[in-house]
C-alpha cells in the first residue's frame, strides 16, 4: 500500500512538472497563431483558446497515466531492484532530476491541498448561483417583456428562457444551461432606457445561444484540475476576453448604434456595486476589460495584438524547451550492481536476500529516447536572428503608429468631445433647464397643497354623497326594492305549496326504498359474491 501511494505521489509530481512546459508550448503556439493571423474572428480565437486548454488537460492526464505503474507497487520492494530493466528514466538521469526528486512528495501534497481548496470554491459558487435563481425575484415591466419576446423571435431562440428582476445582484447575468434564466438588477428599472436594456438583453441571449454557460463549466473544471499551471490562467483570460467580444459582435449585428451599446455598458458599470459570481455569464467584467471592449465597439481598438505579451510567451516557451532538452539523458546509465549498492542498509543483518542475476536483455530495436527538437545548429542561427529582426521591425511600426499624428488626432478628438460634453452639463443652459424642471415640480406640489385643490376634493366628496343619498331615496330604487320583496314572497309561497311538499315526500320515499334495498338479504348476497370473487382473484394473482 505504501509503495502504491509513493508511486502515485511521484507520478503526480512529474505530471505537474511536465504540465508546465506543455502549457508553455501550447500557449506559445496559440500566440504564434494569433500573431500570424491578426484577422481571426473572436469566435475562432475563443474556440482555439478553449481547445488549447482542453489539450493541456488531456496531456496532464496522459502524463499521469504514463508515470503510474501499479504492477510494480504490488511486488516486493526489494525484488523491484532486480527487475529488468533497472536503468533510471530520463528524468532521474540528470542532476536536475536528482534535485527535483525529493520535492515530488511536497508538490503532490500541495496539489491535493490546492485541489481541495478549488473544490470548495467551486461548490460555494454553485450554491451561490442556486441562491440567486430562487431568492429575491420579481416580475419585469410589461414593456421589457414585450421587447424580450421580440428579441428572442429575431434571434430565432426557441428555448424557454426566464427573465426576472432580482434584488440580490447589481449586474445583469445568465444562469443555467438546460433551464436558463436572465437576471436584471431591480435598480435598472428606473436608470436604463429601453434601447439600452434591449442591447444588454441581446448580449445575454448571445451567451445562451452560444452555450457559453456550459463551456464555462468545463473551463472552470479544467482550471480546478490544473490550478498550479499559470498558462491555464493565461488561456482562461483569452477565453473570457474573446467570449465577450464574440457576444459583442452578435449585439452589433442587431443594434443600430455602437455608441448606444457602449453607453449601455458604461451605465451598467456605473450602477454595479458588487462582483458577479465566477460561473455566471455577466454583462460586464473587470474594468480594464470593459475599457478594451468599448474601444473595440467604437472602432478605437489597437491595431496590434499585444506584441509584448506574445514576445514574453515566446521567451517562456523557448526556455521551457531548452530546459527539457537539458534534462534529457546525458549521463551514463546506472547498472544493476551499482543500484543495489545504493540501497539503504538492512536493519536485521541476520536476514539475507538472494538477489538473482538480471536476465539478459532481449534484442529490441533501438528507438530515440528524446523526441524533443534539438537546439539550433550554427547555420540556423542567422535565420532565427532574421525572424527576431522582423519582430523588432513590426514593433517599431506599431510604436510609430501610436506616435503618429493620425492617432494623436483621434485622441484629441475624443478628448475634445469629452470636454464639450462636460461643458454642456456645466453650461448655464443646462442649469437653466434643471432649474425650470425643479420650478415646475415645486409648482405642482404647491398646487396639490393649495386650498383651491382641497376645496375641489371636498366638493367632489359632497356631490358624490348627495347623489348617493338622492338615489337611495328615489322612486326608482323603491320600485326595485318592491320587486325584490315581491319575488321573495313568491319564492316563499312556492316552498310552502302542496306541490313542493309532495316532491319532498317523493324524495324521502325513494331514499327509504334505497335504504331498505341496501339492507336487504339480496344486496348482502351480492356483496358477499363480490368479496368472494375478489378473494379468488387475489389468490390467483
Amino acid at each position: 500500500m505504501n509503495g502504491l501511494l509513493q508511486n502515485i505521489t511521484q507520478a503526480l509530481g512529474w505530471s505537474m512538472a511536465h504540465s508546465l512546459w506543455q502549457g508553455a508550448l501550447i500557449y506559445g503556439s496559440l500566440c504564434f497563431i494569433f500573431l500570424l493571423s491578426p484577422k481571426l474572428t473572436s469566435k475562432n480565437k475563443y474556440a482555439l483558446a478553449l481547445l488549447g486548454q482542453f489539450i493541456l488537460s488531456i496531456a496532464f492526464v496522459i502524463t499521469f497515466g504514463r508515470y503510474v505503474d501499479i504492477r510494480s507497487t504490488v511486488e516486493d520492494p526489494f525484488m523491484n531492484y532486480a527487475a529488468a530493466p533497472l536503468t533510471l528514466s530520463p528524468e532521474t538521469s540528470s542532476s536536475f532530476s536528482h534535485a527535483l526528486h525529493p520535492l515530488l512528495p511536497w508538490m503532490s501534497s500541495l496539489y491535493v491541498l490546492g485541489l481541495s481548496f478549488q473544490f470548495i470554491i467551486f461548490s460555494s459558487s454553485l450554491s451561490r448561483l442556486h441562491y440567486l435563481k430562487t431568492r429575491g425575484l420579481s416580475t419585469i415591466p410589461i414593456r421589457w417583456n414585450q421587447s424580450f419576446q421580440d428579441i428572442c423571435y429575431r434571434l430565432q431562440i426557441k428555448q424557454h428562457i426566464q427573465f426576472h428582476l432580482s434584488e440580490k445582484i447589481s449586474v445583469p447575468m445568465v444562469i443555467g444551461h438546460l433551464k436558463p434564466i436572465i437576471l436584471f438588477p431591480v435598480a435598472f428599472v428606473n436608470n436604463l432606457e429601453l434601447e439600452q436594456v434591449e442591447s444588454i438583453v441581446i448580449h445575454e441571449l448571445a451567451h445562451i445561444k452560444r452555450r457559453d454557460y456550459l463551456f464555462n463549466l468545463f473551463k472552470v473544471a479544467m482550471e480546478t484540475i490544473l490550478f498550479f499551471n499559470p498558462f491555464v490562467w493565461l488561456l482562461s483570460r483569452y477565453i473570457e476576453t474573446e467570449r465577450e467580444h464574440a457576444c459583442d459582435d452578435i449585439v452589433m449585428k442587431w443594434t443600430p448604434s455602437s455608441i448606444a451599446y457602449a453607453q449601455a455598458l458604461m451605465s451598467v458599470e456605473l450602477l454595479k456595486n458588487t462582483a458577479a459570481p465566477i460561473h455566471a455569464m455577466a454583462a460586464v467584467g473587470k474594468k480594464h476589460h470593459l475599457l478594451h471592449r468599448i474601444q473595440r465597439i467604437t472602432n478605437m481598438e489597437k491595431k496590434h495584438i499585444n506584441a509584448r505579451q506574445h514576445l514574453i510567451a515566446v521567451v517562456l516557451c523557448s526556455f521551457a524547451l531548452v530546459t527539457i532538452a537539458w534534462i534529457s539523458p546525458t549521463e551514463k546509465q546506472i547498472t544493476v550492481a551499482e543500484e543495489i549498492t545504493m540501497l539503504p542498509a538492512v536493519e536485521n543483518p541476520a536476514v539475507t536476500y538472494q538477489i538473482p542475476a538480471p536476465p539478459a536483455a532481449p534484442d529490441y530495436p533501438s528507438f530515440p529516447q528524446d523526441t524533443i527538437k534539438p537546439l539550433l545548429k550554427p547555420e540556423e542561427i542567422p535565420t532565427e536572428r532574421a525572424n527576431i529582426k522582423n519582430i523588432e521591425v513590426q514593433a517599431k511600426k506599431i510604436e510609430a503608429y501610436y506616435n503618429s499624428p493620425e492617432w494623436k488626432n483621434k485622441i484629441a478628438d475624443i478628448e475634445s468631445q469629452a470636454k464639450k460634453t462636460e461643458e454642456y452639463f456645466n453650461s448655464p443652459e443646462w442649469k437653466a433647464k434643471i432649474a425650470e424642471i425643479e420650478a415646475n415640480a415645486n409648482k405642482i406640489e404647491a398646487y396639490y397643497n393649495s386650498p383651491e385643490w382641497k376645496n375641489k376634493i371636498a366638493d367632489i366628496e359632497t356631490q358624490a354623497a348627495k347623489k348617493t343619498e338622492e338615489y337611495f331615496n328615489s322612486s326608482e330604487w323603491k320600485a326595485k326594492l318592491a320587486d325584490i320583496e315581491e319575488n321573495a314572497n313568491k319564492i316563499e309561497a312556492y316552498y310552502n305549496s302542496p306541490e313542493w311538499k309532495n316532491k319532498i315526500a317523493d324524495i324521502e320515499a325513494q331514499a327509504r326504498k334505497a335504504g331498505e334495498y341496501f339492507n336487504s338479504p339480496e344486496w348482502k348476497a351480492k356483496i358477499a359474491d363480490i368479496e368472494a370473487n375478489a378473494k379468488k382473484m387475489a389468490e390467483y394473482l
